[in-house]
């Protein structure tokens, strides 16, 4: 009789709000917002400027990230920490989505061979598995990738915001001190680009093999052969269509609006919907999505005003030598605009995507952090993962996320060394973080 009543307490709540269902305040300022970046985008598309792109996209990936809690720290730490790997294979769907709308791309494209000019394709070496070693770590003690930092600073996580400052500074010191590793690495290790290595049947073969055949084994370690028996048996969207049933009484607005806004999306949704927002912007902006580059060139107009010269860093001295039509007006007279790269304000994109989808599902509020001993963890992750990103040359979007589907083995390189790095993290941790 008890759980009668429960039901039909839960039962009648919804109803009872529904009449009553007004925007609170979160909401209403989400709509300002909303309207301010429509009207910076329409006048973007009217001047035809290189930023409507990255800004367009970039509050659609900082949208999807906040709604599905996409978390590539949490892919790579939980298989270690928690042994739970329902993030790993959401990520390991999009990499097999990313790489048949890269490949799709590749097609509708011939004769230009899109990836291998315009792909993520860079050197796969020492650099890149120091990187991403580096990387790996950073990540684990600072709670969040690069990405991860960018939604939760949307979210209100203050603890995020102290990572960017350490972001910042090994993005300055990567730069810096890129020359280093290319002379002694980078220059003589050669880009691998698989279907040139392999021609191109085979090469996606394997790479959709490879990917198809984690995926199982990343259900195979969480759940035995006995979960993967009892998973292929249940009905696996059986309780989606009870839940719509049971708010069918809802008004549709309100129940749209909970789908779309308020409820947590799907881990396999989110990862889904990035591959082809991925691919989206790689077909109309040029290039594959990458994050760190942008926070690079703020943490070079941050040294610039500091007083030292990131003109003569071998980052930026590398990125100049570049005839492309993103860089055209970066270089100046009077020395490097950095606010000139549309990419520097392509990450600040993220951030007001993620603000947007929390303050419209109205969970926006300042979270500090748990204990001080996250303070110093904060900045240093920060540090690691912005040295890491700059001597691997991209992070967790650029040298993995667009890497592997742009068939460059450098990913793969990436992919295998974070996981190294995010164990170890996994251990200081839980040695002197974690009660």
């Amino acid at each position: 009789m008890r759980a009668v009543l429960e039901n039909l307490e839960k039962r009648s709540i919804p109803a009872a709000r529904s009449k009553t269902w007004t925007f609170p305040r979160q909401q209403r300022l989400a709509l300002i917002l909303l309207s301010a970046n429509a009207l910076l985008l329409f006048s973007l598309a009217q001047r035809v400027s290189p930023l409507f792109y990255p800004w367009l996209f970039g509050l659609l990936f900082g949208f999807v990230l906040q709604r599905s809690r996409f978390c590539f720290a949490a892919a790579s730490r939980d298989i270690f920490l928690i042994r739970n790997t329902m993030l790993t294979r959401a990520l390991l769907l999009a990499f097999i989505l990313s790489s048949l709308g890269f490949l799709l791309l590749e097609i509708l494209t011939p004769g230009v061979e899109l990836l291998f000019t315009q792909g993520k394709l860079q050197p796969a070496g020492v650099s890149t598995a120091a990187g991403a070693f580096f990387f790996g770590i950073g990540m684990v003690i600072a709670g969040s990738c690069a990405s991860g930092m960018l939604m939760r600073m949307g979210e209100g996580y203050m603890l995020q915001w102290l990572v960017m400052p350490g972001f910042l500074l090994g993005s300055a010191l990567g730069a810096w001190h890129l020359g280093w590793w290319y002379d002694r690495f980078i220059a003589a290790t050669p880009v691998v680009f698989l279907p040139h290595l392999l021609d191109w049947p085979l090469a996606v073969l394997l790479q959709l093999s490879l990917l198809s055949l984690l995926f199982f084994l990343a259900c195979l370690y969480q759940d035995g052969w006995q979960g993967i028996s009892l998973g292929l048996k249940k009905r696996p969207f059986a309780s989606l269509f009870k839940k719509s049933r049971q708010n069918s009484k809802k008004p549709e607005k309100k129940a749209l609006y909970d789908l779309l806004l308020k409820k947590p999306w799907p881990y396999v949704a989110g990862g889904a919907l990035l591959a082809m927002l991925n691919t989206a912007y790689f077909a109309l902006w040029g290039a594959p999505w990458g994050i760190t580059d942008g926070i690079t060139f703020l943490a070079g107009w941050l040294g610039d005003l500091a007083g030292f010269s990131p003109e003569n860093w071998h980052y930026f001295q590398g990125k100049l030598s570049i005839d492309g039509a993103h860089l055209s007006a970066v270089q100046g007279n009077t020395g490097i605009n950095y606010f000139a790269y549309p990419l520097t304000f392509h990450f600040m994109a993220v951030i007001m995507g993620s603000l947007l989808s929390t303050l419209l599902a109205g969970e926006f509020r300042l979270r500090k952090w748990r204990s001080r001993r996250f303070v110093p963890a904060a900045l240093l992750g920060g540090l690691l993962m912005g040295y890491g990103s700059r001597i691997a040359l991209g992070c967790n979007i650029g040298a993995y996320f667009s890497a592997i589907p742009s068939f460059s083995l450098h990913g793969w390189v990436f992919g295998l060394f974070i996981l190294i790095g995010a164990y170890l993290g996994g251990k200081i941790l839980l040695r002197y973080l974690v009660d």
